[in-house]
């Protein structure tokens, strides 16, 4: 009996799902299926929270059970490339996985996961952006391995009462050089925040980071370099051809120079965050996660009472002449092909449901990070703290979609760390210049190495042409009229929220209390007449 009862709420909750639904969930093939693994990353404040709310709603729509194992997204690719090595020694084995999306095509191009082409139309692949679906594939193949789930936007924040009190305008900033000439201009201007402590005015990470390759991107996209250049399916690398120098060339001179950026070559992207969120830097380089971060309290994990939320923060467009491009990541589902066969329409079926549009949208609610489907994208435009982010995206890039970017990822990674650590020891800038135009070119070799391909050019001739574009001058143009007198303390928006709360609520006291007072004195009135 109780088994036919399953069956029949099972049958009821599927017609509603697919009469509701903006993405039908298929037919499940068993009513008694398996447990469920879902493996997913620790995705920000509320992540795990918001997961789990949505595998609870399954379950009690579809009566599979479902377990969640968060990864931690440092040790993540490490754990899931043992998995994939070796399925059955592992317990929980994943039916559905989160991959960050340059992960895909290297996962799909050893077998580890399942081609999707079946579910195109049931999770109606054309509602995502087009950037972030390029990564399902192969290179330029049309087979699709995984689904884009949510979106790292990369963005250019700035304290918005350091910004406005300062008198910046984004004119000040619009060009590489007008950039450098504020950043020196705000440091020697000895910014101070609401608490008298020193604010930088920049900062990028240079010692012992994973960030490297999203943080130099925009600098050598925005110069119209890359990479790699990529053709008619076959790679090379790209990072010695000058307009990709040209960017490094101001990427370096920012990182190495201590008055330009003085934290950089002693902090990684986290520390440079801590700094942001206590309001000691100006303009940080962060995801959109931030944003959703400041609505939480301390308790929760939040940033509700910190000094930027105080503060307020302000979304930049990025730097650029021309092209205005900056990094779109984010992570994909995908079906592992090493679990168990008979719960791939199970698995299938859960994958579905996390891409269905009202699930998505409340889960990248949640998390903060913008949504892979187009049509919620139109809609979080509408809000302003994301309505910059969204207009970035109509020039933003991702890394090539190729099976060995994880290993050329690795060699940026290390140049980018090479490149810090080189900084610091070094001051003479000649020695500093020659010594960067070596470590650039081991790592062109290395990639060249990873594509398969052979530098027919001598080394030394590589050097010297690198050399030569990290030697030239960057002019600075420095902005008029900047403010650097004691400021006065920002009032926090919670504070004015709560202290017009005790007013409105005082306003309301006196007013009922003058309606009693009234129809007192009218029923006075009445009965003295009688």
């Amino acid at each position: 009996m109780i088994r036919l009862s399953r069956h029949i709420v099972r049958a009821a909750v599927a017609v509603a799902l697919v009469a509701t639904a903006a993405v039908a969930v298929p037919e499940l093939r068993s009513a008694d299926a398996d447990t469920l693994h879902l493996w997913m990353m620790d995705n920000g404040l509320g992540s795990q929270k918001a997961v789990k709310k949505l595998v609870k709603k399954f379950q009690r729509d579809t009566g599979i059970p479902v377990e969640v194992r968060v990864l931690n997204w440092g040790e993540a690719y490490d754990v899931i490339t043992k998995a994939f090595a070796s399925p059955d020694s592992v317990a929980d084995f994943p039916d559905v996985i989160q991959l960050g999306s340059t992960w895909v095509p290297h996962f799909a191009s050893v077998g580890s996961i399942r081609p999707l082409d079946s579910l195109i139309a049931q999770v109606d692949s054309s509602r995502f952006y087009a950037e972030a679906f390029r990564a399902s594939h192969i290179g330029a193949g049309k087979e699709v391995y995984s689904f884009p789930w949510f979106l790292d936007v990369r963005a250019l924040f700035a304290n918005e009462w350091l910004w406005h009190t300062l008198g910046i305008e984004e004119s000040d900033i619009a060009s590489y050089s007008k950039f450098m000439g504020a950043l020196r201009a705000i440091n020697r201007g000895e910014l101070k925040n609401s608490e008298m402590k020193r604010v930088a005015a920049f900062a990028l990470p240079g010692h012992e980071d994973w960030t490297g390759p999203q943080q130099m991107a925009p600098f050598i996209w925005n110069f119209g370099g890359d990479f790699l250049d990529c053709r008619q399916g076959a790679c090379t690398s790209a990072l010695l051809d000058q307009k990709t120098l040209d960017g490094l060339a101001v990427y370096a001179a920012i990182l190495g120079d201590e008055e330009l950026a003085p934290q950089s070559l002693h902090e990684n992207s986290q520390q440079n965050a801590v700094r942001f969120i206590n309001s000691e830097l100006l303009i940080h380089y962060g995801t959109s996660e931030l944003i959703r971060q400041l609505e939480f309290s301390e308790e929760a994990g939040g940033l509700r009472s910190s000094a930027i939320a105080d503060d307020g923060i302000i979304i930049l467009p990025f730097l650029a002449s021309s092209f205005k491009s900056t990094f779109v990541g984010g992570s994909h589902l995908a079906l592992p092909t090493g679990g168990d066969s008979t719960k791939f329409a199970a698995a299938q079926s859960l994958l579905a449901y996390l891409l269905r549009t009202d699930n998505l949208d409340a889960y990248c609610r949640a998390v903060g990070f913008l949504p892979s489907d187009r049509g919620l994208i139109s809609i979080w435009n509408q809000d302003r703290r994301y309505s910059q982010l969204v207009q970035s995206l109509e020039n933003g890039k991702s890394f090539p979609n190729i099976p060995q970017w994880g290993a050329i990822e690795g060699v940026l990674i290390k140049f980018a760390n090479d490149m810090g650590s080189m900084f610091a020891v070094t001051e003479d800038k000649a020695a500093r210049n020659h010594e960067l135009a070596e470590l650039l070119v081991q790592a062109h070799f290395r990639i060249m190495e990873i594509l398969g391909q052979k530098e027919t050019e001598k080394e030394a001739g590589l050097v010297t042409r690198a050399e030569t574009a990290f030697a030239t001058e960057i002019q600075e143009i420095e902005p008029e009229d900047l403010q650097f007198e004691p400021l006065p303390t920002p009032q926090p928006a919670w504070r004015m929220v709560f202290f017009a709360g005790i007013a409105a609520g005082l306003v309301m006291i006196a007013l009922f209390a003058r309606l009693v007072v009234y129809f007192v004195h009218n029923r006075k009135k009445k009965g003295t007449k009688s």
